[in-house]
């Protein structure tokens, strides 16, 4: 069973980023990050460190815990999240409670 999110853990600023196509006066398409919203989440840290082939990778992995929004779930995967440590990647959106609050497990952009 999960664990009650409460909405007072919910202490951390965060940034969620959308990926935007536009196309410039040449023809050309760009990729852009724009900021979709702006809202209050809960962090949890499941950093670590991990040997490949000889050398020392870090890997930062974290979730956040948000409230619940419908384009997050529908196309989270291709979002980001950033806050005052940098830009994380979202892999995975995951629902607690019915329509209450989203888990996003993220990895830092390198």
């Amino acid at each position: 069973m999960k664990k009650a999110v409460y909405i007072g853990q919910l202490d951390r600023l965060v940034f969620v980023n959308q990926i935007q196509t536009t196309i410039t006066t040449t023809g050309e398409k760009i990729k852009t990050e724009v900021v979709y919203a702006q809202t209050w989440a809960k962090l949890d840290d499941v950093s670590g460190n991990e040997n490949e082939d000889g050398k020392i990778v870090a890997l930062n992995v974290r979730k956040y815990t948000i409230r619940y929004d419908d384009e997050v779930v529908n196309n989270g995967t291709q979002m980001s999240i950033t806050d005052e440590d940098g830009v994380y990647n979202i892999h995975s959106v995951e629902q607690i409670e019915r329509k209450n609050y989203l888990v996003l497990k993220c990895s830092k952009r390198e």
